[in-house]
């Protein structure tokens, strides 16, 4: 086989290395962190920082005639690249780090939990971790509940049409209405409202019981519906009125970008008027209710604790936070099966939730009822809608394309786990919640019980789920597609 010579291969390595030299850079706060605490892991952050700068420099300045075009295909296949390289050189200083991450391989599982904002930890005893390392991972999962794509396409200049086609290949889902006609203007404001979230989240966790380092990883991982914390009791150690500012910031971190940048410019009516944000709502109080019969009718939790306890977990898992309070050691077989199932949903559209997303359980619910409806008006014409607007057939296609090849990655996924020793349930726990990048495993990896004690079999495989949850699965595949890289 030839390579093909279509294939811009200079303005792909022109990304990664920007991609490279940006990781680099976004040691340094880490670097500042162990300088102050007087770290021992001050030298292993600044040599990564060095390591990574210089080398993803040296990429770029390799690269820097670059074509300024991008074809379609050629974005997809850049996004997942950016996706599988960043985790890699964000992993330097945890394999400096043995005493912490054992080998490389949970070196790595803690960077690819991190940027795919699922949550999932290796490490045991968080409160005799360094703060320089914690700050690390909550970076990891800030950077990447945005979209590291988001962060290239605001440092790349004169870009021309390869802007859209990375950002249509960050976010697949079909409603991609954009803020602005320019796509690095969407960009800018979708950034704004993020970083407004964040400043939100740290000065009412500072108001509560956290101090200022703690409220700063808890904000960056709470806005990116990431789930990392830095004490050993997750945020069961903190105060009520700090789990109930965390539902609050969970709930609106899984609601879509710019139906909140529209909220903001006053045009509230677009927020009310939408159906994935009043699906996304009934979900979470239907959910609740649900769990909360299960929690006080059949397992005689007190009152109080069990509705607060239902609406946290809800919230947390379709959000995909995977945040989790003590109780959750004592839900039950229903209760767990029950939220696996929820796990499958994620959250709105543009946000930094993941899973399969509403606006897609919403057509597929409504592409039910329309079956359902022609078999009695075989000759009516019935099209889907969604938000008033009629969709095009291409676009329930791909709707029921994403959803049968999940169901297959997720089955796929909990038959591998089963190969390297695992129990059936436990894999499908683990296959779901790693998929839809929620991370913790409520009920079958207890708070006591984390992922480093799984072999590397297991951990190599929940990376691959990870990765390909995050990307959405069609960036992920266009990597390996022999149409993009050779001629036919």
């Amino acid at each position: 086989m030839i390579i093909a010579k279509t294939f811009n291969y200079k303005i792909l390595f022109y990304i990664l290395g920007l991609t490279i030299s940006f990781i680099g850079f976004c040691f340094i706060p880490s670097i500042v962190i162990a300088y102050l605490f007087n770290e021992q892991t001050l030298i292993d952050f600044v040599a990564s920082s060095i390591l990574a700068i210089g080398f993803g420099f040296g990429i770029m300045y390799a690269n820097r005639k670059y074509p300024q075009s991008l074809t379609k295909k050629e974005g997809r296949a850049v996004v997942g690249l950016i996706w599988s390289v960043a985790p890699i050189v964000a992993s330097i200083p945890f394999l400096l780090l043995p005493q912490y991450f054992s080998s490389p391989i949970n070196a790595l599982f803690e960077s690819f939990s991190g940027f795919t904002t699922t949550g999932s930890s290796i490490l045991t005893d968080l409160e005799n971790i360094p703060k320089s390392v914690l700050l690390w991972r909550a970076l990891t999962q800030w950077i990447g509940g945005l979209g590291l794509t988001l962060f290239i396409i605001i440092f790349m200049k004169n870009f021309r049409n390869g802007a859209n086609y990375l950002f249509n290949a960050e976010f697949t889902s079909i409603d991609k209405e954009k803020i602005h006609p320019h796509i690095n203007q969407t960009v800018s404001r979708i950034f704004i409202i993020y970083f407004g979230y964040t400043i939100l989240a740290f000065t009412l966790l500072y108001f509560g019981d956290m101090d200022i380092f703690t409220a700063v990883c808890h904000s960056l991982s709470t806005i990116s519906t990431g789930g990392f914390t830095t004490v050993n009791g997750n945020i069961g150690q903190f105060s009520a009125y700090t789990q109930y500012v965390i539902m609050g910031l969970m709930f609106i971190s899984g609601i879509s970008y710019v139906l909140i940048y529209w909220l903001f410019k006053g045009k509230i009516e677009k927020l009310f008027k939408d159906e994935q944000t009043r699906f996304y709502t009934l979900i979470i109080l239907l959910g609740t209710i649900v769990l909360f019969v299960s929690l006080f009718l059949f397992h005689k939790h007190s009152l109080a604790i069990s509705l607060k306890s239902s609406f946290f977990h809800i919230i947390s898992i379709v959000s995909t936070t995977g945040y989790y309070l003590p109780e959750a050691q004592d839900y039950g077989l229903f209760a767990v099966v029950f939220i696996i199932i929820l796990m499958f949903i994620g959250g709105s559209s543009s946000s930094s939730s993941t899973g399969l997303k509403i606006i897609r359980v919403i057509i597929l619910f409504k592409y039910l009822k329309q079956t359902f409806r022609q078999m009695f008006h075989s000759r009516a014409v019935l099209p889907i809608r969604y938000n008033k607007i009629a969709l095009v057939p291409e676009a329930t296609g791909l709707v029921f394309g994403f959803f049968f090849l999940y169901l297959m990655i997720f089955i796929l996924g909990a038959f591998i786990l089963t190969l390297f020793g695992n129990e059936f349930l436990p894999s499908i726990a683990l296959s779901a919640s790693n998929l839809s990048n929620i991370g913790p495993v409520v009920g079958y990896l207890s708070p006591e019980t984390t992922y480093d004690t799984l072999n590397s079999g297991t951990k190599t495989t929940l990376i691959v789920l990870m990765l390909i949850g995050r990307l959405e699965i069609f960036s992920f595949l266009a990597m390996f597609s022999k149409s993009i890289w050779m001629k036919d």
